[in-house]
């Protein structure tokens, strides 16, 4: 034998030994799902819902060796369905789908806390599947749900699960229902556990909802410990492999557009081969009957007789936006002020536009349409504070608009106006009106909002107000009521 075919035949010999024992694996994904539970419209059709989701994992369950169905978080609000009273618990009927789904893990987003921790707490001891969370802790400075971690045996391949949720999450919902929590800043959570995990673990994933940004940034101060991190809360559509450090992360985008797929190879603790994709989630052509989707149907056609009822008419497109002043946010924050005026006398009312989560087109709109407008749990309150709080509040929020860390408030009965200087030899000099009148500093303003704003103060308002009324109204109900009296369907 010449050295030439002994030198392809060493290197055959070790390539063999190198792979012989790679282990596939596929990885089924989801984040920020948000009740999606019914297909929505898109350029190519209808796509997403829970029904569709089932049809595509389990076809692509049948075709794998071996497999994990993970999800990174937020599966409540967002929808009608998210927002009903389930087995004790509100959005308890996502949690059903998920466990009709086989679910192997998920872990907390920030809506899953929009209600109350005891909620929180509630939707947790329904599921089947563990919410693994590493960096929350309870009030005793244990693991919340005491479970930071979990290994899953596939086989010969071990897969080690930790789960990390937002360091802000107290500035992403009402702050009393988390402030029982403490968050762990991610690499300090995750040097708790990875070395007992890497030692019981072929290949470590990190399940977020941080955000695409925060995920990045942390994968720069990770080792090789970490394979892969699988996260949520920005949206993020991931549609090729993407590395960074040497560490894989991935994400599907929002409201079950896509399914996650992750197809790889483990061998000596490491990922040898990888592939990803995301597949559409459009209704097929012969969607079979099953347990889940006749759930799904069975509640969708009760909240259709409940909430489907047109009961308004709207004479333009309301399209929400975080960032700037649209035609809805000007509506509820001027009906919000009409709806307390009588009583009160509000001098002027104040929401932030995040809490605007639905398109609905000029024409018809449904009670449905409205829950999923507005789809948080928020109280009305009054408060009061100087004139010259709400000009800082207005410098905070142009700097809002501008950098984007959040998204702004939108206020009723007030706008800038520019008064021109003498002679024109300056630039004109912007002031700030309230019902017509520039505002006085050291006046003090009666205003109406809801307790979301009230205890994001600092970070919405830039004042502390005082004078502090509660009304025990819901936001919601309120802007049912004033869009049935301002455009009532006849």
């Amino acid at each position: 034998m010449n050295r030439y075919k002994q030198h392809l035949l060493f290197w055959a010999f070790i390539t063999t030994a190198l792979f012989a024992n790679a282990v596939p694996i596929t990885i089924f994904h989801t984040n920020d799902t948000h009740g999606a539970y019914l297909p929505q419209n898109s350029k190519n059709g209808k796509i997403g819902g829970y029904a569709n989701l089932e049809y595509y994992l389990n076809a692509e369950r049948e075709k794998a060796s071996r497999s994990l169905y993970l999800d990174a978080g937020d599966q409540q609000t967002g929808s009608i369905f998210a927002s009903q009273k389930y087995n004790n618990a509100i959005g308890g009927a996502v949690i059903k789908v998920f466990n009709s789904l086989n679910l192997d893990a998920t872990t907390y987003g920030n809506h899953e806390f929009d209600y109350s921790l005891n909620n929180t707490i509630k939707l947790r001891k329904l599921t089947n599947y563990p919410f693994i969370s590493t960096n929350i802790l309870d009030e005793s400075k244990k693991p919340f749900g005491e479970i930071p971690y979990k290994i899953f045996k596939l086989d010969s391949l071990k897969v080690g699960v930790l789960g990390l949720t937002l360091t802000d999450l107290p500035e992403k919902v009402k702050r009393e229902n988390v402030a029982e929590l403490t968050i762990l800043p991610y690499k300090e959570a995750i040097d708790k556990y990875i070395e007992e995990v890497d030692k019981q673990s072929d290949l470590l994933i990190l399940l977020t909802h941080n955000g695409f940004a925060a995920d990045s940034l942390l994968a720069t101060e990770l080792d090789d410990r970490v394979d892969l991190i699988i996260g949520g809360h920005s949206h993020t559509v991931i549609s090729e492999p993407c590395k960074v450090n040497g560490i894989y992360l991935a994400s599907t985008g929002a409201y079950l557009n896509y399914l996650g797929a992750i197809n790889l190879e483990v061998q000596n603790d490491h990922i040898t081969s990888y592939e990803s994709c995301l597949i559409p989630l459009f209704a097929p052509e012969n969607l079979p009957e099953t347990p889940l989707n006749r759930f799904v149907s069975v509640m969708a056609d009760s909240l259709d007789i409940e909430t489907g009822k047109v009961i308004a008419t709207i004479p333009e497109d309301w399209v929400p936006d975080k960032f700037k002043e649209t035609a809805v946010s000007r509506w509820a924050a001027e009906a919000l002020k009409n709806e307390y005026y009588d009583i009160y006398k509000p001098d002027l009312a104040i929401i932030n536009n995040g809490g605007i989560r639905k398109i609905i087109s000029a024409g018809a709109v449904t009670l449905k349409d409205m829950y999923e407008l507005f789809p948080f749990n928020n109280y009305i309150v009054l408060f009061s504070c100087y004139g010259k709080d709400l000009l800082t509040m207005e410098s905070l929020n142009r700097e809002i608009a501008e950098n984007k860390p959040y998204d702004i408030v939108q206020t009723s009965s007030t706008q800038w106006k520019k008064k021109k200087r003498l002679f024109g030899l300056m630039k004109p000099k912007e002031l700030y009106y309230i019902n017509g009148k520039q505002v006085d500093p050291d006046k003090i303003y009666r205003v109406v909002s809801f307790d979301y704003i009230l205890g994001q103060w600092d970070k919405y308002l830039g004042f502390k107000p005082f004078d502090i009324q509660e009304t025990g109204d819901l936001f919601t109900e309120v802007m049912i009521r004033q869009l049935k009296k301002q455009f009532s369907h006849r």
